[in-house]
């Protein structure tokens, strides 16, 4: 081990770990001239104080040993990479230089970021799965062996934020020492996400309204793909309604009675509260919606069976029962 290369590297680790000289010997139970003679490179510290010396630093025994010329060599590749923003490149970087330095705790770190980074930049979700997988072992393996890494906790609170696990997330930002800062990303996050889902939800209506508007049985059954994936919170249930009463409308218009009555059914069991329900276990693209009453439904379902679509229906028995559902609800 050169005590020069040591020097020049135990005193830009105990910087970037924020610590005096003093305080370093105190925690290591040396004295501070002695840690003084290895920064000065008069002197090298014994063997049995390498292991807690490089735990008071962050770093393994190898990255503190580390030859000054082999990271500069790593170092140099991770520029070249880093100047072209590819972030598939750093990611292969980082993989290469941790099979020689496999307990470096910053290409540890610069693994797990970049198997972040390159998962929001890959179009295969598969891959993005596996790449934000990787992410949150590596990065939470690195924040086992340094516990409170501020770097590699802010990294893993964003990794599990994609995977959506905002829960996990906002209980680990709470045991960082940066909570304070990884409380606004993640008020920021949860605004963003607010913005995205009123965005969602107005782009949402306004298709249906196109939709409903054009009537077609093309445009029907496009309409009740997206509300099948939406659900049927609050005003939605109004676009179910509307749907069952186009389809009824021109089955009437066909002739075809009996498919007429069963729509209105379906549009009736809506407004009593009593649909299918959506097809997800949870609708993933509508916020909660303030929903209509029941009297809002009512009336809205009387005034389908009024319309004049309907008068070849009115004399049936189905339908009279259909009235007097209406009138129920």
């Amino acid at each position: 081990m050169d005590k020069e290369d040591f020097a020049r590297r135990l005193r830009e680790l105990r910087r970037r770990a924020g610590l005096s000289q003093e305080e370093l010997a105190s925690r290591l139970g040396v004295s501070a001239q002695a840690v003084s003679k290895w920064e000065l490179a008069s002197n090298l510290p014994e063997t049995g104080v390498l292991v807690p010396l490089a735990r008071l630093l962050r770093v393994s025994t190898d990255e503190l040993l580390m030859s000054p010329v082999l990271r500069e060599e790593w170092e140099a590749r991770w520029r070249t990479a880093w100047k072209g923003r590819d972030h598939f490149a750093l990611l292969a970087v980082a993989e290469a230089a941790l099979r020689e330095l496999p307990e470096d705790r910053e290409w540890r770190f610069r693994q797990g970021n970049e198997e972040y980074q390159t998962a929001a930049l890959t179009g295969d979700p598969a891959e993005r799965e596996r790449l934000l997988r990787l992410s949150e072992g590596h990065l939470a393996s690195l924040l086992r062996d340094h516990p409170g890494d501020e770097e590699a906790g802010t990294a893993l609170v964003c990794t599990l934020l994609a995977l959506d696990r905002r829960r996990e997330a906002e209980a680990l930002a709470e045991r960082l020492p940066n909570r304070e800062k990884l409380r606004l990303i993640l008020q920021m996050g949860r605004a963003r996400e607010k913005a995205l889902r009123e965005t969602v939800t107005r782009s949402v209506f306004e298709l249906l309204n196109l939709l409903l508007d054009d009537g077609s049985p093309k445009a029907q059954d496009m309409a009740e793909a997206i509300l099948a994936s939406a659900g049927e919170d609050g005003q939605l249930i109004f676009y179910w309604l509307e749907l069952h009463r186009q389809r009824a409308a021109l089955l009437c218009e066909k002739g075809d009675r009996a498919a007429a009555l069963r729509e209105l059914g379906a549009l009736m069991d809506r407004v009593r509260g009593e649909g299918s329900g959506p097809t997800e276990e949870e609708p993933f693209l509508l916020p909660t919606l303030e929903a209509g009453s029941a009297e809002e439904r009512r009336r809205w379902g009387l005034e389908a069976l009024e319309g004049e679509a309907f008068a070849s229906l009115r004399e049936t028995p189905e339908f009279l029962a259909l009235l007097a559902r209406a009138g129920e609800a």
